[in-house]
């Protein structure tokens, strides 16, 4: 080895070992009249240097100093919380690390970014309690996410994506409902005109079917103008397992509520339904449980850019 090299590794260990063995001690009065102890390495002026801890009645710095204030890798905890900032710190400032802190209710932690001890700049933001875990990430200012995305888990299955920008909500979604997405509709025509089977007449009032295929599994659902969610009734349901369709359940349980009273179900998401000329991919129904109604609802509408009903034709035209 080069004996230039080998001196040089052995005085750094040196300092290293005599920077980790410091063990002079200060004591600071501050202005309020509380008392600091420091513990660690000082220079020549009695500033600290070095490794060391600073305690008193609020808080503990631990790390590295340079001309008494924390410099390089170092830990502040919070007396009043146990909450714990940790990371790179520049003249007693915290750049970039994380942030913990832990109670009975929830946990927060925070890794990225800091100003004056505030999230800011880019970072992850996690908080959690025994209800919901909230995850941000992006574009923090002054601890609040100003651009970037934000998404709560339930305990329950359901899950909301918020897409921020500037501080506003402009986007929302959640995994309980369907919505546009033109990567999910499948079919090589502008439009699609599908035929309405009719039951009844002008006196008793007339109900309008729209046929649809489930993979090979063929039904007619209920045209309902009036239903927010697209459903599957009991007995049809069990006829589709028994076809052997297969679906991902998403172990969510919703309530609706109609002209009929008050309807229970669980949400599932099927892979193939086809209407007319298209595939529709990945939608999701509502499975009842107590009821054989199947509808087609007002969601399912919204996977189409337009859909115009003509009541004299009996038609609906679904538009890509």
């Amino acid at each position: 080895m080069n004996y230039l090299k080998f001196v040089s590794l052995i005085l750094i260990y040196q300092i290293n070992f005599l920077s980790a063995q410091c063990d002079d001690s200060k004591t600071i009065t501050y202005t309020d009249g509380s008392i600091g102890t420091y513990v660690g390495c000082l220079d020549d002026y009695e500033n600290f240097e070095g490794t060391g801890v600073l305690t008193n009645d609020t808080f503990v710095k631990s790390g590295n100093w340079k001309l008494g204030k924390l410099d390089g890798e170092g830990a502040l905890t919070l007396l009043s919380d146990s909450s714990v900032f940790q990371g790179n710190w520049k003249n007693d400032e915290l750049i970039n690390g994380s942030y913990n802190v832990k109670t009975e209710n929830f946990k927060l932690t925070y890794f990225g970014s800091f100003r004056n001890l505030k999230f800011h700049g880019t970072g992850k933001r996690t908080f959690t309690t025994s209800s919901y875990t909230e995850i941000q990430e992006g574009n923090f200012f002054n601890d609040i996410l100003f651009d970037g995305t934000e998404v709560t888990n339930y305990a329950t299955g359901l899950i909301i994506t918020n897409n921020i920008e500037q501080g506003d909500v402009v986007i929302s979604k959640r995994n309980d409902r369907n919505y546009f997405n033109p990567n999910k509709l499948i079919g090589n025509v502008a439009s699609s005109k599908v035929l309405l089977d009719v039951e009844g007449g002008q006196n008793e009032g007339k109900t309008f079917f729209v046929n649809m295929n489930i993979d090979a599994f063929e039904a007619k659902w209920v045209f309902d103008s009036g239903a927010q969610l697209t459903s599957i009734g009991k007995r049809m349901f069990e006829r589709l397992k028994d076809e052997g369709v297969t679906f991902k359940d998403l172990n969510l349980n919703i309530k609706t509520f109609g002209v009929g009273g008050v309807s229970n179900g669980n949400l599932v998401i099927i892979e193939n339904v086809r209407v007319g000329d298209y595939l529709i991919k990945d939608f999701i129904f509502k499975v009842n449980l107590d009821n054989n109604f199947s509808l087609l609802g007002m969601d399912f509408m919204d996977m189409f850019s337009n859909v115009i009903w003509n009541k004299r034709e009996s038609t609906l035209t679904f538009y890509k």
